[in-house]
């Protein structure tokens, strides 16, 4: 239902429509501006306007000398959405609180005529404010896809913790709108409403407490006697013969002194905070991890997370997939994304990972299993049950650490095989016999340090007849046979980890695991019909060759992606087929899991496509039925994870008999 409300305002009538949530208030009762209300509010703030502004840029209102301290109208609006159509050439001001329900992550999105900006500070102080959305032209009410600018990215906030927020906005001409919406934890996307809303006022002081906050100090005091037996004493403020602002009898149960004010400053467990911090938040001024998770209650607070909360250690602030706990430990910043624990070393086993393969040529791969050695002569039989006895290929990579304690010694490497073989170190190839031929060795001759280590990687084919395949290393220098276990390792393709050796972008691990070389940059070959290469395989979370769903530790990014014109149709029938981006606007990369769905507009008028249709990100065709006879126009675009979409492609057409 509409509701339509005029008021009068001097010479002027503000004519709002629809169902508003605000309020007006005659701003000729109001107190002068620089002076702020004491206490903050809940389920409100206020928005300023400021008139006779000319221009559409926020950089036009921040610039007048009445910004911000002295705006023409103040109305109060109990949600983040302001009235439409107010008038022209003026510029708005909300400030307030955010208060989130619960822990975790939110994104914001604005919408607004003209350009709008929602600023948002990490905690309840103004003095970190930063820049989080921003509409840089204009859109329409609640359209919030028109600019990647007007979402945000992941904000991890602490449940019923404020933080100070500022929409700055600037209308020229024309329609006049904003409104501020997010999502998190349980909650879809929403306007911003009272609910979660407290309007600005002056900062308090230890001595000048809310309302909130002497609610707090209340129930601290009400629990800390009578969790101690203590008879419960109604007056207000609590007790405090020192004026330290600390109760007394918390003072005494804790081993302070209620006559001596100085104490309140002491930090007798060396948390970083002192007593009268650990009176405030409740922690215990006795023990440095209050909650028993690892991290000190001073660290823990001046990250904004809960000194009694022990599932917070757990939490990454900066999305660098480390913890805060494992960040404290390791003495890293746990905001900066580039400032993150050294990873420790992979795990490593005796002996060549060996990767067999289907084909002479490792078409089709099988298995991966740690040989401790390579010593094989299987006839003519089979290496094992799942490959066949004839036409099969294996890759063993390991990694040769020269035995000798000191100076310089001469090793050979020697690789006998019935077929093909190559062989490479460090990426190149030494030896390179790839064809067939009765069981012939092959060697390979090198000088290495005491302790120099060689990633060595034997590549072998079998065709028909009898198999064998073996590597011997010897010293030179001593005349001595290697063992195998002895001198080669591996890391545990059982296990993940990130150390990527050819810097590829792929893991070792992960490589080892699912068919790939780990010593030898193989991120743009393609094993599979689909056209998907190694590294956007990884990225995405399937296997190289079959392109199944497999672990994977990339966090993949979406473009616009390029429509293909449709084959000849028939019966009415359309098939659209697209192919999917591998890159965004800016160039950055983007995987194929980043991509949520796509949406294709098409209609017969090209200039307004009026029919809609969303596919899944997955997909990368769809069939239309029942299209009347006539030209159909099509236009594809991508809509990426982060809710973030692209333009539109051009629009390719069809002629439907």
């Amino acid at each position: 239902m509409a509701i339509v409300k005029v008021l009068g305002l001097g010479s002027a009538v503000l004519l709002i429509s629809g169902c508003q949530s605000w309020q007006y208030r005659d701003i000729d009762k109001l107190p002068p501006t620089a002076a702020l209300p004491e206490i903050s509010e809940r389920g409100k703030v206020e928005v300023h306007y400021f008139d006779g502004i000319s221009g559409s840029k926020v950089s036009d209102l921040v610039g007048q000398e009445k910004y911000p301290d002295n705006p023409d109208q103040v109305l109060e609006l109990f949600s983040l959405k302001a009235p439409a159509n107010r008038a022209d050439a003026y510029g708005s001001l909300v400030r307030g609180y955010i208060q989130p329900p619960t822990d975790g992550q939110y994104r914001f999105f604005v919408a607004g005529d003209d350009e709008t900006q929602l600023w948002l500070s990490n905690s309840s102080s103004p003095e970190g404010i930063e820049l989080t959305a921003s509409v840089t032209g204009w859109t329409g009410s609640g359209d919030y896809s028109k600019y990647a600018s007007q979402t945000s990215a992941y904000k991890t906030l602490t449940g019923g913790q404020k933080y100070y927020f500022e929409i700055r906005h600037k209308e020229g001409g024309g329609g006049d709108h904003f409104d501020v919406a997010w999502e998190g934890p349980g909650m879809s996307r929403q306007i911003i409403d009272g609910n979660y809303l407290h309007s600005f006022a002056r900062p308090s002081t230890p001595t000048d407490l809310s309302t909130e906050e002497a609610y707090s100090m209340g129930y601290r005091v009400g629990f800390l006697d009578g969790s101690e037996g203590l008879r419960f004493n109604p007056d207000y403020p609590p007790l405090d013969e020192d004026g330290d602002g600390i109760y007394d009898n918390w003072e005494i149960i804790h081993g302070l002194d209620p006559t001596d004010p100085s104490d309140a400053m002491s930090d007798a467990d060396g948390d970083l905070l002192t007593a009268l911090d650990e009176f405030m938040l409740g922690t215990d001024p006795n023990n440095p991890d209050s909650d028993g998770d690892g991290i000190p209650d001073g660290y823990e607070y001046a990250y904004n997370l809960d000194p009694l909360d022990p599932s917070d250690a757990n939490t990454d602030l900066d999305g660098d997939g480390f913890s805060v706990l494992e960040e404290y430990l390791a003495g890293t910043n746990p905001l900066d994304p580039e400032d993150y624990p050294a990873p420790a070393e992979p795990e490593y086993v005796p002996g060549f990972g060996g990767q067999y393969y289907i084909g002479t040529s490792f078409e089709q791969f099988v298995f991966t299993r740690i040989d401790e050695s390579v010593a094989f002569n299987w006839g003519r039989g089979q290496p094992h049950s799942d490959l066949p006895e004839d036409r099969f290929s294996i890759r063993w990579s390991g990694i040769f650490t020269a035995p000798h304690g000191s100076g310089t010694n001469n090793y050979r490497f020697t690789v006998s095989t019935n077929d093909g073989v190559r062989l490479y170190a460090n990426g190149v190839m030494v030896i390179d016999d790839w064809t067939e031929h009765p069981t012939t060795s092959f060697s390979y001759d090198r000088n290495l340090d005491a302790g120099e280590r060689l990633n060595l990687t034997i590549e072998y084919f079998e065709n028909v007849g009898n198999a064998e395949a073996r590597y011997v290393a010897t010293n030179l220098t001593t005349g001595q046979t290697l063992s195998t276990q002895a001198t080669v390792s591996s890391p545990d393709p059982t296990t993940s980890h990130s150390l990527d050796t050819d810097g590829d972008g792929i893991p070792d691990t992960w490589e080892l695991r699912n068919g790939l070389n780990p010593w030898i940059n193989d991120a743009n070959q393609i094993n599979n019909s689909s056209g998907i290469t190694n590294l956007q395989a990884y990225e995405t979370g399937v296997h190289p060759f079959t392109l199944e769903t497999v672990e994977t530790d990339a966090q993949p990014d979406a473009t616009e992606p390029e429509a293909s014109t449709p084959p000849p149709p028939s019966e009415g029938t359309v098939t659209l087929s697209w192919t999917a981006p591998s890159t965004r606007m800016d160039g950055s990369s983007i995987s194929l899991s980043e991509i949520d769905y796509y949406i294709i507009n098409y209609g017969m008028n090209e200039t307004a496509l009026d029919r809609e249709q969303q596919v899944d990100g997955p997909e990368t065709s769809y069939s239309f039925s029942g299209l009347s006879s006539g030209t159909w126009y099509f236009t594809i675009r991508v809509v990426d994870s982060s809710g973030l979409s692209s333009a539109p492609s051009n629009p390719v057409s069809v002629n439907v008999q």
